[in-house]
């Protein structure tokens, strides 16, 4: 039988029976806790601080934090707008308005093709050109459209003809009113170019054709001369293949008196071009013109072989071109009408240098120019000029070939005129 104990029944208050638990914790234990505890006051203390800096009022009713949400909301809103408006571009984005309206910028070019060697049938409307223009085209058509910089302006581009393994093409974009800038960093040249040439390097786009990205030359063009390529009315295409042809003015029947003409001209592969234009005495009457010969068809101010005037006087002007290509443009003066003119094209072999000029002026160029003459090569101009007259010669560019050795007089390379020997 158990014994019956009386134990006594103390009433704990919450605080002493917290003071118990704490003596019942050893010394290091109630060292952590009191830390702790401590850093809890000190997070709740500085928490408590920040946001009563952020309640502050700072105008009227406006506390701190209202204009700090508003700006970070203002920003978030910028940058979506920007954003969307970027995409719209990058998506191929095209206003049809600016490619219609907008103002008309061209170029031309040319490229090496290595698989065609361009033979006599390679002329406009034959099938082989047909064929292989087709094929340029698209591809331009299709690397300009598709450039993120250079689609939004692109219009269109073609093929304009062929010789010695060379394909002439032409480019045409549109430009809104203000358009230095974009002249100057997008729609430059150099920019133009190097996109077509990268793209043929990284994409292979011409490997079906061969062109060749390296032999790419590009130009800035005027607006006349590209219309006339596109449309085909004042250009006029010779293909030398007889020793001599000649044309009169009278018979251009597709291009007024007041619009420029275009002659493109092509020889056999080792022939060089002569030509002989003359005009007539047109009495009274405002006509007068500006003529032009180039050694490519892409013309610019360094491949200039002859530049001459008309007034209304006759005059008879004779050229001889090193090359097989030649491009002759007549420009009216001001308002005036074109003259009345023929114009003689004669195909000679490369091998003969030299000539005849017997005109009121004329021009001749060394072989190939305007590339570096070859050795071994000896040309002899005569010029005849009419009793009471005399010769005056100008050269645009000249440079001959050095001596064999260091210190020695010109004894390889020399111009003679006449008789007087003129050194370099």
């Amino acid at each position: 039988m158990a014994e019956e104990i009386s134990i006594p029944m103390t009433e704990l208050s919450p605080s002493s029976n917290s003071t118990q638990e704490q003596n019942l914790l050893p010394d290091s234990n109630r060292t952590d806790q009191n830390e702790r505890n401590s850093h809890w006051g000190n997070l709740r203390c500085r928490e408590t601080s920040t946001w009563n800096a952020c309640n502050k009022i700072i105008c009227w009713k406006c506390k701190m934090w209202m204009p700090i949400l508003f700006t970070v909301i203002l920003i978030t809103i910028i940058i979506v707008i920007t954003g969307i408006k970027a995409t719209s571009i990058d998506d191929d984005f095209i206003d049809p308005s600016l490619k219609i309206y907008g103002i008309s910028r061209y170029y031309i070019g040319s490229m090496k093709i290595s698989k065609y060697s361009f033979t006599p049938e390679l002329i406009p409307q034959s099938k082989t050109y047909l064929s292989l223009s087709k094929g340029l085209k698209f591809m331009l058509c299709q690397l300009y459209n598709k450039s993120p910089a250079l689609g939004y302006y692109f219009v269109d581009s073609g093929v304009f003809s062929f010789s010695n393994g060379t394909a002439y093409f032409w480019l045409q974009f549109a430009m809104p009113e203000e358009h230095d800038l974009l002249i100057k960093y997008t729609l430059s040249a150099e920019v133009l170019l190097n996109v077509l040439r990268q793209h043929l390097y990284t994409d292979r786009t011409g490997e079906n054709i061969e062109v060749e990205p390296s032999s790419i030359a590009l130009k800035f063009a005027k607006a006349g001369y590209v219309q006339s390529l596109k449309t085909g009315q004042c250009v006029f295409r010779v293909l030398l293949l007889s020793n001599e042809q000649t044309f009169n003015s009278l018979r251009l029947v597709n291009c007024s008196k007041n619009s420029s003409n275009y002659w493109l001209v092509q020889s056999e592969s080792d022939h060089s071009i002569k030509t002989i234009i003359s005009t007539e005495d047109e009495g009274s009457g405002c006509t007068g013109m500006n003529v032009a010969m180039y050694n490519t068809w892409v013309p610019g101010s360094k491949q200039i072989v002859s530049k001459f005037s008309q007034t209304g006087l006759p005059i008879t002007s004779e050229v001889i071109v090193s090359g097989n290509v030649l491009l002759v443009t007549f420009s009216p003066r001001g308002e005036c009408d074109l003259p009345k003119y023929s114009i003689t094209f004669l195909q000679a072999p490369m091998t003969e240098c030299g000539g005849v000029l017997s005109g009121t002026n004329g021009s001749f160029t060394s072989p190939s120019y305007s590339n570096n003459y070859q050795g071994e090569i000896n040309c002899t101009w005569n010029l005849k000029v009419q009793e009471h007259f005399r010769a005056i010669i100008f050269f645009r560019e000249f440079k001959l070939g050095g001596p064999s050795k260091s210190g020695e007089s010109c004894v390889t390379d020399y111009l003679e005129v006449a008789g007087q020997r003129k050194l370099n």
